[in-house]
């Protein structure tokens, strides 16, 4: 059973590539000069033309092709639509009504459930777009088009959005922007504790700073290189003292043996630590995962803990627990966070209406908070 202390997380990464590979013609970009002089100089630099190409030889020598991609830096141009629809909808599922911006590929942290160990495993480099200007001309001109509609945008999907902002200042351009929308805000999900650039901006407007918490055992298990329990709730503190939004992803929950009192003590932590009248949301989600990711989370993550209770696949294919497992981690953990705080809003990701109606006995749109981001 954990003991009710927030302890310390693996080894942190301080991000250094082994290499740096340059699109042609990249140099251009204010954001590559800006990359170029936060890493040392002595790191080698290499020249490339096609970045479909440079992936397919440097793929076909690496045994974790995953894992070693994580030291390369490879910076580059995004050549299509930036803003997509959060491709997480599935069949069945209840839609939040998120957008995603994809500005790099791959993350520093090697969490064993992630999802890019299947979705990105022969992708051999940490990719970066380093045409924002782009991304903002592209953004302007769909708020403009929709001034109606409610965009909520995040960075998050393909990598962790805060982890690299020391070396990839990405905020440095987006914050600037979004604060001077009228119909959109913009997400900034992470495990991080990588905040001094969202200190140093005068505006927090628009802008919502999320943190996907979990206890500190699964932490140290299922989450290496990532910032501790207490690291993260320090970096939310900090934001909300600066005047940002922020929100909290329980997701993914483990279902490890005494998760009860783990989540228990997770949110005493949680609600000792900050004012949860500044918190926004708390989203719950489970342990999901499509069939061919568990042979590669075996392989890569050979003491996890993850498939010690059993699974079942649901209508988008993925696997998840049992449906009387997840409705009694949900009602547990919402039972928790709303003891402490019925004001706060709780919503559930990744799941059917069955699902949320059961849990919490209404339907999403139910929720006058988060009513302008639930689209049906």
């Amino acid at each position: 059973m954990p003991n009710n202390t927030i302890g310390s997380s693996s080894t942190l990464i301080d991000y250094q590539p082994e290499i740096i590979l340059l699109e042609d013609g990249v140099e251009e970009y204010p954001l590559v000069q800006e990359i170029l002089s936060r890493l040392p100089s002595e790191i080698p630099r290499k020249k490339f033309q096609d970045i479909s190409t440079l992936t397919e030889q440097m793929r076909s020598s690496q045994h974790d092709v995953f894992g070693e991609g994580k030291k390369r830096l490879a910076l580059s141009r995004f050549k299509g639509s930036f803003l997509k629809k959060c491709p997480g909808i599935s069949p069945g599922m209840v839609c939040c009504n998120y957008y995603v911006v994809n500005l790099a590929k791959n993350c520093i942290y090697d969490c064993s459930y992630c999802f890019l160990q299947d979705f990105l495993g022969n992708n051999p480099m940490q990719v970066a777009y380093v045409n924002v200007e782009d991304l903002l001309g592209e953004l302007e001109e769909v708020f403009k088009q929709y001034p109606d509609r409610n965009f909520r945008v995040g960075t998050g999907e393909l990598t962790d959005s805060l982890a690299l902002d020391a070396t990839i200042p990405y905020t440095a351009y987006l914050l600037p922007f979004f604060n001077q929308q009228t119909n959109a805000v913009l997400e900034l999900k992470t495990k991080s504790d990588q905040v001094a650039n969202l200190l140093n901006h005068s505006d927090p407007t628009n802008i919502i700073v999320s943190w996907s918490l979990n206890p500190q055992t699964i932490i140290d298990l299922e989450e290496k290189g990532t910032p501790s329990l207490a690291q993260r709730l320090e970096s939310a503190r900090a934001c909300i003292d600066k005047g940002y939004r922020v929100g909290f992803h329980f997701d993914p929950i483990i279902l490890i043996p005494g998760w009860e009192e783990a989540y228990r003590q997770l949110i005493d932590i949680l609600f000792d630590s900050l004012p949860i009248a500044k918190v926004e949301w708390v989203s719950l989600g489970s342990f999901r995962y499509r069939p061919s990711l568990k042979h590669i989370i075996k392989n890569r993550h050979p003491e996890t803990r993850l498939f010690t209770s059993e699974h079942l696949p649901g209508k988008d294919g993925k696997f998840r627990y049992l449906r009387p497992l997840r409705n009694h981690a949900y009602e547990t953990i919402r039972g928790y966070l709303k003891s402490r705080s019925e004001e706060l809003s709780v919503y559930l990701c990744m799941e059917t209406r069955e699902i949320w109606e059961g849990v919490t006995g209404k339907t999403p749109r139910s929720d006058k908070k988060l009513d302008q981001f639930f689209d049906l």
